[in-house]
């Protein structure tokens, strides 16, 4: 029994180390404890320190359903799930929303008390940032030699260009949501959408099966990309480049000289550091951070997706 377990062990760190290879990241809740602390955050403010180093935690939206991923429900336990969301919900009517770190610390013991036993030290996937996405998205335009075509790539959004579906295919395999042998990595999918509906992975094995027919074996980026609008589909995001935020979102990327933005003309909660003033043909795109104001037509739109998840 211990040569089992300590072969379980070995298999989980070779896996995480072999994952890394690319941009993935992996962290336990200890591991991101420990970043906090050397921060200088300390009490209450703790678990929201912690849930945002995981990227769990938003001040407006409160902490994720994924948060669960460093727990182990009792498989007997049928009504964890509700008592957990009864819990989170008491929470959200009884603490103001300015004191996010009261908010973060209670919501953290919603789980601790009512959702199972959590596992503070095998590491989980984190998703990216949407900046880090879209630096992803650049360096894989960069990689396949394509940088002189950004603005041509970003304008097709419907991926008619092959140049287009590599550079997704490439995104996919560096964020680590794809790879050749394995197709889409329903896991991670299922942190960077925050959860799925009941049926969702059988629908989308039964997607990729078919595709894997259709698509001839040779054309690797259009299986990649097609896997990716069809099987994950616009309700769950093509990729972490489009992530949903709440019950509405609308995005794009953008490009301005040699670098590449995403920006959110929706979400005023969004961590994006552009933000669309005036979509249509014309996008103004004011930096936050600044009186900075960049004006760009319909070339500088790469993704654009509405979605109206419930």
């Amino acid at each position: 029994m211990i040569q089992f377990i300590i072969w379980v062990v070995l298999s989980i760190l070779t896996t995480v180390r072999a994952d890394d290879r690319h941009k993935i990241v992996y962290k336990s809740l200890q591991q991101a404890t420990n970043e906090c602390t050397q921060y200088n955050v300390q009490g209450g403010c703790l678990p929201r320190c912690v849930t945002l180093t995981t990227r769990d935690w938003n001040d407006t939206l409160g902490i994720s359903s994924v948060y669960s991923r460093f727990f182990h429900p009792d498989p007997n336990d049928i009504c964890s799930n509700n008592r957990t969301q009864r819990c989170l919900n008491s929470k959200i009517t009884t603490i103001p929303q300015q004191n996010s770190c009261l908010r973060a610390s209670e919501s953290v013991q919603c789980y601790l008390d009512q959702y199972g036993q959590v596992n503070t030290t095998i590491p989980q996937f984190i998703r990216f940032t949407i900046l880090q996405d879209a630096q992803l998205f650049y360096e894989c335009a960069a990689i396949l030699g394509y940088s002189h075509q950004l603005d041509t790539l970003l304008n097709d959004w419907e991926f008619k260009r092959q140049e287009t579906r590599c550079v997704l295919r490439c995104f996919m395999i560096r964020s680590g949501l794809y790879s050749e042998p394995k197709g889409l990595n329903m896991a991670r999918y299922y942190v960077l959408c925050g959860g799925y509906e009941d049926g969702f992975y059988q629908q989308a094995a039964e997607c990729a099966s078919r595709l894997r027919q259709e698509v001839p074996c040779e054309d690797k980026c259009t299986l990649a990309q097609r896997m990716a609008t069809e099987c994950i589909g616009v309700d769950y995001a093509t990729s972490s480049i489009m992530q949903n935020q709440g019950d509405s979102a609308n995005y794009v990327l953008a490009s301005r000289a040699s670098s590449v933005y995403m920006v959110n003309d929706q979400n005023a909660d969004s961590d994006a550091t552009y933000r669309v003033v005036n979509s249509g043909s014309t996008a103004n795109i004011v930096d936050n951070g600044s009186s900075s104001t960049y004006q760009g037509g319909n070339s500088n739109m790469f993704f654009r997706t509405s979605s109206n998840r419930r």
